[in-house]
């Protein structure tokens, strides 16, 4: 998208307030809950039974909140490049490069395992047998990224309304036909899978705690990602008051969708059956059987696709942007800060579907489908929580550094004490999810090696930047930084 073309003021911290033209309310709240919105997590949440609950309301409350209000008062009061210039200001360009280089680096895994699912999703449109089939699993895996790859070079206008109509109708309009489905199935008296004792092993993780808790990563990484349509603050019409209310809308509709999504596979599917990557798709083909609808079960299989990809494709170009906005400020080679008619950063680009096409490879060396896809999910997530524990402490520093900066939004709770026990709760609530990222999280994994690869993941992640960030050029810094 063009973003010369809106009339817009700019004042000495960055707002800008576009006249005419760029994202409104609606636009944006989808772009936003398709960065963290699918079925992809229902069957993993599924597997935990009415603890889905407990571990929802964690989620919200502890951990999907605090990033929602942390993230409007530092995109509204600086909206420049997200994360990146939000820890710049806070601990230095360094701290910034890493942190965005640890949101980005983090979506190679991500998109990977996202990418499986729609993988598996499309088997069961085709044949339910080759979602097993790891060789179909990368070859969808790489013809989808590289599609979404072009298609975003076209610019964020294409990007956005791509994500609205695939969050559209391969995410809410399967989601409410799960949802509404189930329903019938509870009312017509079919047998319930999911266990409605009152006792409070069935609520809370008390009878196989490491188990639990692995599996709660699937909560917190079904909506990690809300902050990075931060990227897209400058874009946005009258940002001060529209981001806050997107980010919000996102948040509420993503909790709504996903716990009742979980609830109606859980009652549909027993766990021993329950396929933990397309298990919401299975629920729907089962549930369509029932209903003397088979031959839709397929069409829906590929609308999940469809969502899925549509998911893909917000991702592609969402960290891309900030890790663009730290190479200009001088952390990475001129080559990588190119960008085409459409502002579009294509040669990082070009280097983001490398990386990823070689992270796809984990399906041809793992054995399982299912330990591949929950080796990516906790890779993402360790890394991710690595970025967020930057964030917030990012956000509590700038409240003392900078404490008159206009604020168009801030946290609620006084001058600080509301941020603090805010930020204070999404880092350690972060923080517990880092640690529990290294237990291993399914049998077939070596739990002797898994720990220390994910340290060594960890530690390398965080050593590239910092090296990149020391062997800088004067010459790789452009004349202006972008906005």
């Amino acid at each position: 998208m063009n973003t010369r073309a809106p009339v817009a003021s700019t004042d000495p911290h960055g707002h800008r307030d576009n006249a005419r033209g760029g994202l409104g309310v609606v636009t944006l709240t989808l772009m936003t809950a398709a960065l963290f919105l699918t079925l992809r997590n229902m069957p993993m949440m599924a597997a935990t039974g009415l603890q889905m609950v407990f571990f929802n309301a964690v989620t919200v409350f502890a951990f999907l909140i605090p990033i929602a209000l942390v993230s409007a008062e530092l995109a509204t009061t600086w909206p420049r490049n997200g994360v990146f210039h939000w820890v710049e200001e806070a601990f230095g360009t360094r701290w910034g490069f890493v942190a965005v280089w640890l949101q980005w680096v983090q979506s190679l895994f991500g998109i990977t395992s996202i990418l499986s699912y729609v993988a598996a999703s499309l088997a069961w449109a085709i044949d339910p047998k080759l979602a097993s089939d790891r060789y179909f699993i990368v070859a969808v895996i790489l013809v989808v990224y590289w599609t979404a790859t072009l298609v975003n070079l076209r610019g964020t206008r294409a990007s956005g309304l791509i994500s609205s109509v695939c969050l559209g109708a391969g995410v809410l309009l399967p989601s409410l036909v799960l949802i509404a489905l189930a329903t019938w199935y509870v009312i017509q008296g079919h047998p319930l899978h999911l266990n409605l004792s009152s006792a409070a092993s069935n609520w809370l993780p008390l009878a196989h705690p490491q188990q639990s808790l692995v599996l709660f990563l699937s909560f917190i990484f079904g909506v990690v990602g809300i902050e990075v349509s931060a990227s897209h603050a400058r874009e946005v019409r009258n940002v001060r008051r529209n981001y806050p209310m997107a980010v919000f809308a996102a948040a509420v509709l993503g909790f709504a969708v996903t716990l009742l999504g979980g609830l109606a596979v859980a009652a549909i599917i027993p766990v021993q059956q329950l396929d933990l990557v397309s298990g919401a798709t299975q629920a729907l083909a089962r549930l369509l059987d029932l209903a003397h609808l088979p031959a839709l079960a397929p069409v829906f299989a590929l609308l999940v696709a469809f969502g899925a990809a549509g998911q893909v494709s917000t991702w592609v170009v969402g960290p891309i942007k900030g890790l663009w906005a730290a190479g200009c400020a001088g952390n990475l080679p001129r080559p990588l800060q190119a960008v085409n008619a459409h502002g579009v950063p294509r040669n990082l680009l070009v280097v983001q579907s490398l990386a990823m096409s070689t992270v796809a490879l984990i399906f041809l060396i793992v054995p399982s489908v299912n330990t591949a896809f929950l080796l990516l999910t906790s890779a993402a997530v360790v890394l991710y929580a690595a970025m967020y524990l930057m964030l917030f402490a990012a956000a509590i520093r700038l409240r003392y550094s900078e404490p008159d900066a206009p604020r168009p939004y801030r946290v609620p709770g006084g001058r600080t004490w509301g941020l603090w026990l805010v930020a204070g709760t999404g880092f350690a609530t972060t923080l517990a999810c880092l640690l529990i990222g290294l237990l291993p999280p399914g049998s077939g994994i070596a739990e002797d090696a898994y720990t220390p690869a994910m340290l060594a993941t960890l530690t390398i992640m965080l050593i590239i930047p910092l090296l990149l960030h020391r062997w800088r050029r004067p010459t790789w810094t452009i004349a202006a930084k972008p906005e």
